[in-house]
């Protein structure tokens, strides 16, 4: 869903500070619904400030596109770490296990603890992963893509009963089609941790490399136990990634609270370090600034244009606020409009080179630089952020002005040598695609973990977050239960409806909204089942409980 690029904030005096610039992906930004949705969720962003949650300074839009200004972290993703751990045969000790979890799970109780107008900030994260956990060099643990989650699959509607988030890191009952809480936020933080202990996923589906045989595990089976961990602290891992949410910690403070136990008895050194110190054994790759250091040029010419006046009403964005359509497919150069600053863009003076190293994770690549030997990524081309190879975003001082005062201008510096190649995210999306496309990662156990299903109309979220029409995998499940040996009782229950939104009621009880996927564990018998949708007729039939089932219903007014 989106390119990240190395920028500096300028202020007076020669104040510099540099940060990450995330830009929405083109073809995702001509979307009006999506791109008015990215400018007031990301702005809500802006509201979470914590020491454990990588900061949105600043959303904006300009001839370039869409665009957030971030804290940038001068480290890596967890997934990176992880894997160089593997590389080196190493495991996160138990002790900075338990601190990562600690620190987690401040910036999450922050995020839902937060208010706005009175209403929560977000109820979930939807996609705690180890791509949306940064480190950095000192050891400090961030969350990040805080109030970005929930953009995914705007453009055709947050339909109920459709899977969003990233398959491996979901709950069993987000895998059903249930909506994201803090209780699965809290599996997927558990997902994470047991990884780190132990290398593997929780629910590793043996050999199979099907991600449907990934989430069928997951909805059935019981996670891998932590053989050589501390009894405490596996406990804790264990209870996170219960398959009901009632059996899990009844808030996330109460996880915290157990973590904090396990480390008080623990006698280790859980700090920020200690973290830093583990980390540095592990001989990481150089972090983005330490990749794209800009070389400094002086006596920058500058050449103004004016700024037009930004809305008052930052919360509610329209349509006068984003570019033309015809603007975001050919990205050419110019300034960038944010709500608090200005962006001074420069010009290259010569072409990047292909990179030498995987963007991902770091590997030595072959001549033609396309696909990484070791984890299959294709290498994306080095452009830059406005369209133009080595031409990196910069933060000009915010504008003094007073409010209601005459715009301020912005400053297009001359030409000065530097290089920047995009950060190749986890989250960045494809373009929509209309098949199911497996999506390689790290290895074997990885490309098992990340590939994901997308149907029709996939707009990938940020943190390569893909989402899944259930009902359509329903053939490949039957399949898969049998090919797995998995226990008889587990039948599927697919229900759709046209119009889709419907409350489906499993024998009086409601179990979700259509499409719906979900265990028929229903005694061998008729089963009545109702339909309801707020103006159309209520739908009322019978299904056999314990046997596979696939109900379409059309539902009249």
């Amino acid at each position: 869903m989106a390119e990240l690029f190395l920028g500096k904030a300028r202020g007076a005096g020669g104040f510099e500070k540099p940060v990450a610039i995330k830009r929405m992906l083109p073809h995702l930004a001509r979307d009006p619904t999506l791109a008015r949705m990215f400018l007031a969720e990301a702005r809500l962003a802006t509201h979470l400030q914590h020491q454990n949650i990588a900061s949105v300074y600043d959303v904006g839009s300009g001839a370039e596109g869409l665009f957030l200004v971030m804290e940038l972290v001068e480290g890596w993703d967890l997934s990176v770490l992880m894997q160089h751990a593997l590389d080196h045969g190493q495991r996160f000790p138990p002790h900075l296990v338990a601190f990562i979890g600690t620190q987690v799970l401040a910036g999450l109780v922050h995020a839902y603890r937060r208010l706005h107008d009175g209403r929560p900030v977000l109820t979930a994260h939807r996609d705690v992963s180890p791509s949306n956990i940064l480190v950095s060099r000192e050891g400090e643990v961030k969350v990040t893509d805080f109030g970005i989650a929930r953009l995914e699959g705007v453009s055709v509607g947050s339909q109920p009963g459709t899977f969003k988030g990233k398959l491996p890191y979901s709950a069993p009952e987000v895998l059903r089609g249930e909506p994201a809480t803090a209780a699965s936020d809290q599996f997927a933080l558990g997902v994470v941790l047991h990884e780190l202990l132990s290398g593997r996923h929780p629910f590793e589906p043996g050999e199979s490399e099907d991600p449907m045989a990934l989430a069928l595990a997951i909805i059935q089976m019981e996670p891998a136990p932590l053989p050589g961990v501390p009894p405490p602290l596996s406990a804790v891992i264990l209870r996170a990634l219960a398959r009901a949410p009632a059996q899990r910690f009844p808030r996330p403070e109460d996880m915290a609270e157990a973590l904090s136990r396990y480390l008080a008895q623990s006698g280790e050194p859980a700090s920020s370090h200690a973290l830093a110190t583990f980390i540095a054994q592990l001989h990481p790759p150089p972090t983005l600034l330490e990749r794209e250091e800009p070389a400094e040029q002086p006596h920058a010419q500058t050449h103004t244009v004016r700024q037009p006046t930004l809305p008052s009403d930052a919360m509610k964005p329209s349509d006068s606020e984003l570019p033309p359509e015809e603007d975001w497919d050919e990205v050419p150069g110019g300034p960038a409009l944010s709500t608090s600053g200005q962006v001074v863009r420069t010009e290259p003076v010569s072409t990047s080179p292909p990179p030498s190293r995987c963007g991902h994770c770091h590997a030595p690549l072959p001549q033609d630089g396309a696909r990484c030997p070791r984890c299959g990524q294709t290498q994306p081309p080095v452009i830059s952020p406005l369209g133009r190879d080595d031409t990196p975003l910069e933060l000009a001082p915010p504008s003094r002005t007073p409010e209601r005062a005459e715009p301020s201008p912005l400053e297009l510096g001359e030409p000065r040598a530097a290089h920047a190649e995009p950060l190749r995210l986890a989250e960045r999306a494809p373009q929509p695609v209309n098949t199911y496309v497996p999506v390689d990662m790290r290895g074997p156990w990885r490309r098992r973990l990340r590939s994901l299903l997308t149907t029709l109309l996939v707009l990938g979220g940020v943190g390569g977050a893909l989402w899944v029409a259930w009902p359509h995998a329903e053939p490949l499940l039957t399949r898969l239960r049998a090919s797995q040996g998995f226990a008889p009782h587990s039948a599927i229950l697919s229900i759709q409806s046209t119009p889709s939104g419907a409350t489906v009621s499993v024998d009086g009880k409601v179990v979700g909204t259509t499409p719906l996927f979900i265990d028929n564990t229903y005694p061998e018998q008729d089963i009545p089942v109702r339909l309801t949708l707020k103006g159309y007729k209520p739908w009322k039939g019978t299904i056999t409980g314990n046997q596979p089932v696939s109900l379409d219903v059309q539902l009249k007014r």
